[in-house]
């Protein structure tokens, strides 16, 4: 999935905002990239969820009240679908699940102390993006160098999950 532009939508932001802040508190201690990275993965879950949920979500949104609005859409899409299948559903499916874990990946990562153990920290960076951005299979089984590899391939191949390059300088969390 792309996102349609390189320009995020103006609605969408506070959304984005919203939901980050309300999942992983902020991304300004977190190296460009990585934060950018991930607030692009929240954006294209709500590029594909708006359609299903913009009309309700007012005040403060969570990935929980989300989740019970497109569930309440009897949005018909699971796990199986999500693998199997290219159809909107499963790519909002795949989206979610995307930006479900990355909750537990950011608790993860701070709970490592980038002064103590800078190696430690930037290789879980690294597979975080590796995953996420570009969908490598089986990353954590996989030594840097043929991550870096996959990466260089997927990068000539253009198969590289299209990012709004500075999508955190328009919004503060």
């Amino acid at each position: 999935m792309t996102t349609d532009k390189l320009t995020p939508d103006e609605d969408l932001l506070p959304l984005c905002e919203e939901l980050m802040r309300s999942e992983i508190t902020t991304i300004k201690d977190l190296p460009r990239e990585f934060a950018n990275t991930l607030a692009n993965e929240y954006y294209r879950f709500l590029v594909l969820a708006a359609p299903h949920i913009k009309h309700q979500l007012v005040g403060r949104i969570t990935l929980s009240m989300i989740k019970e609005y497109l569930l309440n859409e009897t949005l018909e899409f699971g796990v199986v679908d999500a693998v199997t299948k290219s159809n909107p559903e499963s790519e909002l499916a795949r989206a979610l699940a995307g930006v479900e874990a990355i909750a537990q990946c950011i608790e993860v990562l701070r709970g490592i102390d980038k002064n103590k153990d800078p190696i430690q920290y930037r290789s879980t960076i690294e597979l975080i993006i590796d995953h996420l951005k570009y969908d490598i299979r089986d990353a954590g089984g996989k030594l840097l160098i043929k991550r870096l590899f996959e990466r260089a391939v997927k990068k000539s191949k253009k198969q590289v999950k299209e990012q709004i390059p500075d999508l955190i300088d328009y919004i503060d969390i």
